[in-house]
C-alpha cells in the first residue's frame, strides 16, 4: 500500500467519525445543496476489463465547496477515483468526476454494486457542521449461464370496475436471449378462492431489449381485494410472481335515516342505515352530524359510536340529539360518513315540529307521524279506490259489449238485403 492509499484510508476513517458526529445525510441523486447526474450507471460484467465511467456533481446552492470522493460497497476495491479531493467555486454549476472500474477475474451470477460517495466537508476554521453527501450507484450485471429471466408485475386501472391491465416487463439476465415468453395468471379473492384465470400472448426478450407482456383483464367480479399469481414461462423455464390489487373503490353508502318516537325537547334517536359496497370489512366507521342555527353556526354536533361493517353488509349507526331548548323550525345540517381516510358528506334540512323531524334533501321524508293520522281513513281511501276502479271496468265492459252487438245487427241487415 503506497502513501497515497494510506493517507486516503485515514481520511475515510476521519470522515466516518465526522458523519456520526454531524448527522450526515446520504442520498442517491439529489439533495438541497448537492446533486448528481446520472445517479445510477449499469454495466455488464467482462472478466478483467477496465471501464471509465463519469458523472456530474451539481452545485445547487451556488456556493464555494470542498468535496471528498470515495468508493464504498461490495466492489469498492475494484474502483479507482482520479480525484479524491475537489473544490467547487460558487460560479461553477457542475463538476465532472470520473472513475475507473477494473472488473474482478470472477464474480457470481447476478447484480453486484458499488457506491461513489461525494461529501461536502467543512472548510478550515468552519468547525464541525452538517456534512452533506450524495451517492452515484454503479451496478455490474453478471449473466447467468443459459436462460434466465427477471420480471415484475404491474397492475393498473384496478380502482375502477371494468378493465384491469396487467403489465409484466421481462429482461434476459442469462447469456442466451429468450425467444418465447408468456404468462399464466390466476386471480384469487380475499378468502383464497380462484375466480378467474388467463394466458397472455408471447413476447421475446434479450439483454439489449426487454420484453413486455400486456394483458387487459375484464374484472367481472365484485368490488374487493384480489391477488394475482402469475407463472412466467420462458423457453421451458418458469418464474413466479404475485401481487395484490383492488377492484372497485372502498365505498360506504348512507341509504336511510330514521327518527322514531320523537318529541320536541327530548332526545332524538337518529338511526342511519349504512351499506358496505366493498368486498372486505371496513373498520372504524362512524357518522357525524352538524346542525346549524339561522346564523350558520353549529348549534349541535353529535356522532355515532365507531363500528366495523363486513363486506357487502349493512349496519345501523345510531346517534342522539338532545333537543332541549330547540325551537320548532327548519335547520340546515350536514351529515358525514367517516371511515379511514375517507369521508362522504350529505347536506340536509331538518324540519323540526312538536312530534316529528322531516329530513329534506335525502330523497324522502322521515318522521314519527303516520302517513295518515287515522288508520280507518287509510282503509276508507283504499276501499273507495277499489270501488272506482271496479265501476270503471264495468262501464268499459258494457260499452264494448254494445258496440259488438250493434256490429252484428248491421252485418245481419246487409246479408238480408
Amino acid at each position: 500500500m503506497n502513501k497515497r492509499e494510506k493517507l486516503f484510508g485515514r481520511m475515510k476513517g476521519l470522515l466516518f467519525i465526522l458523519l456520526i458526529l454531524s448527522g450526515t445525510v446520504l442520498l442517491a441523486g439529489r439533495i438541497d445543496a448537492l446533486g448528481i447526474t446520472p445517479a445510477r450507471a449499469s454495466v455488464d460484467f467482462v472478466s478483467g476489463v477496465e471501464k471509465m465511467i463519469g458523472f456530474n456533481v451539481i452545485n445547487t446552492d451556488g456556493k464555494d465547496m470542498n468535496l471528498v470522493v470515495y468508493a464504498s460497497g461490495e466492489l469498492n476495491k475494484s474502483i479507482f477515483i482520479f480525484e479524491n479531493m475537489i473544490s467547487m467555486g460558487a460560479d461553477e454549476e457542475t463538476k465532472q468526476i470520473s472513475y475507473n472500474i477494473k472488473m474482478p477475474a470472477d464474480l457470481s451470477p447476478g447484480m453486484h454494486s458499488a457506491d461513489i460517495v461525494v461529501l461536502e466537508v467543512p472548510k478550515e476554521g468552519g468547525g464541525i457542521g452538517a456534512v452533506v453527501g450524495v451517492i452515484a450507484q454503479l451496478n455490474v450485471y453478471v449473466p447467468y449461464p443459459g436462460k434466465y429471466a427477471e420480471a415484475e408485475m404491474h397492475i393498473s386501472g384496478a380502482e375502477q370496475e371494468g378493465i384491469v391491465q396487467f403489465v409484466i416487463p421481462v429482461v434476459s439476465r442469462g447469456d442466451v436471449d429468450l425467444v418465447s415468453v408468456h404468462a399464466n395468471v390466476d386471480i384469487y379473492n380475499s378468502i383464497g378462492e380462484k375466480v378467474d384465470s388467463f394466458n397472455t400472448l408471447e413476447v421475446s426478450a434479450s439483454k439489449e431489449k426487454r420484453g413486455e407482456i400486456v394483458h387487459n383483464w375484464k374484472a367481472d367480479v365484485p368490488a374487493g381485494v384480489y391477488s394475482a399469481k402469475a407463472t412466467v414461462i420462458y423457453d421451458g423455464e418458469t418464474l413466479k410472481l404475485e401481487k395484490s390489487f383492488n377492484v372497485g373503490e372502498m365505498i360506504l353508502d348512507l341509504q336511510q335515516i330514521e327518527v322514531r318516537d320523537f318529541k320536541l325537547g327530548e332526545i332524538a334517536k337518529f338511526e342511519m342505515l349504512v351499506e358496505n359496497k366493498w368486498g372486505e370489512e371496513i373498520k372504524g366507521v362512524y357518522t357525524l352530524m352538524n346542525v346549524f342555527n339561522k346564523e350558520g353556526e353549529v348549534m349541535a354536533e353529535f356522532k355515532s359510536p365507531t363500528e366495523n361493517i363486513p363486506g357487502f353488509e349493512k349496519k345501523v349507526l345510531v346517534s342522539y340529539w338532545d333537543t332541549g331548548g330547540v325551537k320548532k323550525g327548519t335547520y340546515d345540517s350536514s351529515v358525514y360518513l367517516i371511515y379511514g381516510q375517507k369521508s362522504a358528506q350529505k347536506d340536509l334540512q331538518l324540519k323540526v315540529s312538536d312530534d316529528m323531524i322531516e329530513i329534506v334533501g335525502f330523497g324522502y321524508v322521515i318522521s314519527s307521524k303516520k302517513l295518515f293520522g287515522d288508520r280507518d281513513l287509510l282503509i276508507k281511501v283504499l276501499v273507495i279506490g277499489i270501488v272506482v276502479l271496479a265501476v270503471m271496468n264495468i262501464a268499459w265492459f258494457v260499452f264494448l259489449r254494445k258496440r259488438l252487438f250493434r256490429g252484428k245487427e248491421l252485418k245481419r241487415g246487409r246479408i238480408a238485403n
